[in-house]
């Protein structure tokens, strides 16, 4: 094994609450520590895989890319007992355990049963949780990529993954993931067919259409971009950090994760219940609190430039790129569940639907099933009792 396929238990770049500033800070990542077992008590922890250089879809090359993941579960002796999680935008992987995301479906004799299951869940490539991204150091500099990091695809996310979990001896796995999530199982189904026994892409669809692209990813880049901390990008080596602008940016995505029933039945025209953060006048909403303190805990905990790259790569996607989907849909071969949210504006359930009866036409073993819930895009973050049961009975289908 080379240096660079080299899979550790430390972490390329740690990250750290920089108190005086107030956000987030990379710190160039030291040299990974000897490859290690892992036994079962070492579930959960976070290690890192130096995976090599990469050539992007788009052009560019990043020479030596390192991926942050975790584990839970053993992987059996074929290695065919394989679960990708994949997150969500400003997710990371600690998918299970205390405070993992999708912890009430993931462990022993839950719907994601790590008794037999080997659950995998990795940071994105361009994200600021340990894995190669526009903080890490640009090895010509020393100095942070920034905005000279070269554009990202979901294409590009899911290739360091394929390298990932073939270092970790998978041969093959089930992809399951939300929104961003939901384009990379996508991903892995049309153009990783062999690696896949089952993908289950939720809350997602082929593309994201105008108004997502609009209210959810461009407000949020051009309020980070006017912010005049950002500094072209250049906020690290000038020592400021674009709070304003990427708590702006936070707020307006939440407005997009939400659906009108549920803005309503928990806020209304309720007046503020807890302190606004930045000033005001007049009345304040209990609304504006709750945006107020989400953008804020965004910016104690994420990187801007990791922000304006993974929503463009959001945006980018299209299932159907380079030859349409006449040209990839019938590539999957392996059973696929969709999800949808009655609820959800920003991936409507219409089209997911939609994409599911595509499929079917084709003659594809698809699922396509609805969470009844008010919640929005952010239901499938949230909805344990439905989803729960529909997860654990699919897996059960097409897990070896």
């Amino acid at each position: 094994m080379t240096p660079s396929e080299r899979v550790t238990g430390a972490v390329g770049a740690d990250v750290e609450t920089n108190a005086r500033r107030g956000r987030l800070r990379i710190v160039a990542p030291t040299a990974p520590a000897p490859a290690q077992p892992r036994h079962p008590e070492a579930d959960g922890e976070i290690r890192s895989a130096e995976l090599g250089p990469i050539d992007l879809e788009l052009g560019g090359r990043l020479q030596n890319v390192t991926i942050a993941y975790r584990t839970w579960g053993q992987l059996n002796a074929a290695g065919d007992n394989g679960v990708l999680v994949l997150h969500a935008l400003t997710g990371d992987s600690r998918a299970a355990g205390e405070g993992g995301w999708w912890e009430p479906l993931i462990g022993a004799g839950r719907a994601m049963d790590t008794d037999r299951a080997f659950v995998v869940c990795a940071n994105v490539l361009g994200g600021c949780q340990g894995s190669t991204g526009p903080a890490t150091p640009d090895p010509l500099t020393g100095r942070p990529y920034a905005m000279r990091f070269p554009l990202l695809t979901i294409g590009d996310i899911v290739a360091t993954q394929r390298r990932l979990v073939e270092r970790l001896g998978v041969t093959k796995l089930v992809a399951i993931g939300g929104s961003i999530g939901g384009f990379q199982a996508l991903e892995w189904a049309t153009r990783h067919p062999d690696l896949v026994s089952a993908v289950a892409p939720l809350a997602a669809t082929g593309a994201l259409g105008a108004q997502g692209i609009a209210i959810h990813s461009e407000v949020g880049r051009r309020a980070i971009m006017a912010d005049p901390e950002w500094r072209g990008g250049e906020y690290e080596r000038e020592g400021t950090f674009p709070a304003q602008g990427l708590a702006i940016a936070r707020m307006a995505a939440m407005v997009a994760y939400h659906s009108r029933e549920s803005m309503d039945s928990r806020f209304g025209r309720n007046p503020a219940t807890r302190s606004t953060i930045y000033p005001g006048f007049g009345t304040t909403f209990d609304v504006e609190g709750y945006l107020h303190y989400h953008g804020q805990a965004l910016v104690r905990r994420f990187d801007a430039n990791s922000y304006l790259y993974l929503t463009k790569a959001m945006d980018l996607y299209d299932v159907g790129r380079d030859g349409g989907e006449a040209r990839w849909l019938p590539e999957i071969v392996a059973p696929v569940l969709l999800m949808g949210v009655r609820s959800d504006w920003l991936f409507p359930s219409d089209e997911i639907r939609g994409l599911g009866d595509r499929l079917a036409r084709l003659g594809k073993d698809v699922v396509y099933v609805e969470l009844d819930s008010p919640h929005g895009h952010d239901a499938f973050l949230k909805e344990w009792n439905q989803m729960t049961p529909v997860i654990g009975r699919f897996l059960d289908r097409v897990i070896a």
